[in-house]
C-alpha cells in the first residue's frame, strides 16, 4: 500500500510539472541561472502532494523547506538532472528522477515528524521484507494460530507477551494482503509455503521451467510485500553526496 502510494505521488507530481513546463515554456529554455527556481517548483509540488497525508501534524512549508535544503546541498546533481541543454528525453528523465527522489525524501521526513508529534520512535513502524514473509508464510494457512512467534525458539518463561501479539497481527496482515493478490500469485505461494514444494516440484505442477517457477515465487513475494507497505524507507538512508 505505502509503496503504491509513494509511486503514485511521484508520478502525479512529475506529470503535473511536465504538463506545466510544456504548456508555458514550449520551445524555450530556462537559463541555468534559474535552476533553483525550477527545482523549487518541483519541490513545492512534491511537498504539497506528500503533505496531504500528514496535514494535521505540521505545516506544508516545513516539508518544502526540508526539500529545498536537500536541493541546495546537492546543487551539482540537481543541475545535471534539470539541464535543458540535454535532449528532451534526458531532461524529462531528469525531472522524473528529481521528483522521485524528493518524494522519497519528503515521505521519510514526514514520517519522522509524525512520529515525533505522536511520541513514538520511528523504528516502531512495522515493515515487512520478502525474507520475513518467507519465514511467516508457512503459518498463514494454519487453522489455529499460536500466540507466540513460531519462527523463533521457545523461551523458558513464555517470552514477551507483546511479541506474541505482534506475531498474530502480522499473520492477520499477511492474510488480508494475500486476498489482494491474483489467483496465480496466491497459488504459487501456497505451493511453496503451505505445501512446502521445491521449485522443481512447483515447475512440474505449473508445467514451466525451474527458473520460471523461481521467478513466479519471487514475484509473488514482492507483490505481497508491496501490498503490506513495501520496503521500509528508513533502512537505507540517502548518502549526503548521493541520490
Amino acid at each position: 500500500m505505502k509503496h503504491r502510494q509513494r509511486s503514485s505521488i511521484t508520478q502525479l507530481c512529475v506529470r503535473q510539472y511536465l504538463q506545466y513546463n510544456n504548456n508555458t515554456l514550449t520551445h524555450q529554455k530556462r537559463s541555468m541561472d534559474n535552476w533553483i527556481e525550477e527545482a523549487s517548483d518541483i519541490a513545492t509540488q512534491v511537498a504539497r502532494t506528500v503533505h496531504r497525508k500528514y496535514h494535521t501534524y505540521f505545516d506544508v512549508s516545513d516539508v518544502r523547506q526540508e526539500l529545498m535544503v536537500w536541493v541546495l546541498r546537492r546543487e551539482a546533481k540537481v543541475r545535471h538532472w534539470i539541464n535543458h541543454e540535454q535532449s528532451s528525453e534526458e531532461y524529462k528523465g531528469g525531472v522524473k528522477q528529481l521528483g522521485k527522489t524528493l518524494s522519497r525524501h519528503a515521505d521519510r521526513y514526514c514520517r519522522k515528524r509524525k512520529a515525533q508529534s505522536l511520541g513514538y520512535a520511528i523504528e516502531d513502524e512495522a515493515y515487512y521484507s520478502p525474507i520475513t514473509l518467507s519465514e511467516l508464510l508457512p503459518f498463514v494457512w494454519a487453522d489455529v494460530v499460536e500466540t507466540r512467534d513460531a519462527t523463533k525458539p521457545r523461551v523458558s518463561g513464555g517470552g514477551n507477551p507483546a511479541e506474541g501479539g505482534n506475531y498474530v497481527v502480522q499473520l492477520l496482515d499477511i492474510r488480508k494482503a494475500m486476498a489482494k493478490l491474483d489467483e496465480m500469485d496466491r497459488d504459487v505461494l501456497q505451493l511453496k509455503f503451505e505445501h512446502q514444494l521445491t521449485f522443481s516440484q512447483i515447475a512440474e505442477e505449473l508445467q514451466v521451467s525451474d527458473t520460471t517457477a523461481h521467478r513466479k515465487v519471487d514475484g509473488a513475494l514482492r507483490r505481497l510485500n508491496n501490498h503490506l507497505g513495501g520496503q521500509s524507507p528508513f533502512t537505507a538512508e540517502v548518502p549526503e553526496d548521493g541520490v
